[in-house]
């Protein structure tokens, strides 16, 4: 991809949905020049535009990062992670693992139950498992939002379930798919995003051929953490980074553009007072990368999941839930 290229998709990870004109304007190039490079990276795959749901309003409590130590061929390992509920992401890992998954699910039952699953296959040695905490930064997002507070219907869902498949579909267009006006189809469009309900943005496609590196990062602490934390969030390429539970005090995902920035950053980290450790591992090749959810689970359950005090999904109260983790990028 281009200069252009990248600083377009880290545009459309702030506001899928930008018009080129603002996106010109933004980056000092003509508009003509922005709408060709956009549609060309739509065009080809190489760049998605959809709507991330907030995960408590799709019941979601339960967020894991698993490493998992596979004996032997991991294809078939692969192929039946990926088909378990709640992996929302797969990865072929360099170092000890061979495999990061993540896994989004309602309750820590089902996390528990579907970690057993992986445990229970043949070729699987180890399955070591962190827990979110706290998220300090994801691809779409800052820092995670709070419990969205929103009225929520069919229409509602439906809007959401078309902007999941493309995020840039005009008013118009989405306004006739779920029976509304242009204009009202807008407003709710708008309502939604402003609720924290769902974010709109870009997710690029990681080619084979890519030259970047995109990597992993755990790290221990022996003292509070900011410098860390303000060390990452600095990166340009931050994906995502977490407070965990686990073997680490902070997992966190890097893009970097070669071996040089990676030694760098990592270097970096290793120099900060508070850090212990740091280990690192690359993911050779995604396998599966949903950061869409199917919405049949909320439309399902509208009247009866828990999602805040005041929160009301179909015209039914619903009662607290304890605090989930966002959606986001696994490290």
């Amino acid at each position: 991809m281009t200069d252009l290229d990248d600083k377009l998709v880290r545009s459309l990870r702030i506001d899928g949905r930008a018009q080129f004109s603002a996106l010109a304007k933004a980056l000092g190039v003509n508009r003509a020049l922005v709408a060709a490079r956009v549609n060309h990276l739509l065009e080809s795959g190489e760049v998605r535009v959809v709507a991330g749901v907030h995960p408590r309003v799709l019941g979601l409590g339960a967020l894991a990062h698993l490493a998992i130590r596979i004996a032997r061929d991991p294809e078939p390992v692969y192929g039946a992670i990926g088909g378990l509920d709640g992996v929302a992401f797969l990865s072929e890992t360099t170092g000890p693992y061979q495999a990061v998954a993540e896994l989004r699910l309602p309750t820590m039952e089902e996390l528990a139950d579907v970690t057993a699953r992986i445990r229970a296959l043949p070729q699987v040695t180890e399955v070591n498992v962190l827990l979110y905490e706290h998220i300090i930064r994801t691809l779409f997002l800052g820092e995670e939002p709070p419990v969205p507070d929103i009225e929520l219907d069919e229409t509602d869902i439906a809007i959401m379930t078309q902007l999941q498949r493309d995020g840039r579909l005009g008013f118009g267009e989405l306004g006739k798919m779920v029976e509304l006006s242009t204009s009202a189809c807008r407003t709710r469009v708008l309502r939604l995003i402003d609720a924290n309900v769902m974010h709109i943005g870009a997710i690029r496609r990681r080619p084979e051929t890519s030259t970047q590196i995109v990597f992993g990062v755990g790290i221990t602490v022996r003292t509070e953490a900011r410098d860390v934390v303000e060390l990452l969030t600095g990166l340009p390429e931050l994906e995502f980074v977490a407070r965990t539970v686990g073997r680490y005090a902070y997992v966190a995902t890097v893009v970097a553009d070669s071996i040089h920035d990676y030694n760098t950053i990592v270097r970096g980290l290793r120099a900060l007072d508070s850090v212990e450790t740091v280990e690192t591992w690359i993911h050779a090749e995604v396998r599966q990368e949903l950061y869409e959810r199917d919405l049949d689970r909320l439309a399902a359950r509208r009247t009866e999941v828990p999602l805040r005090s005041g929160t009301v999904v179909r015209g039914h109260r619903c009662r607290p839930r304890a605090r989930g983790a966002e959606i986001t990028r696994i490290a």
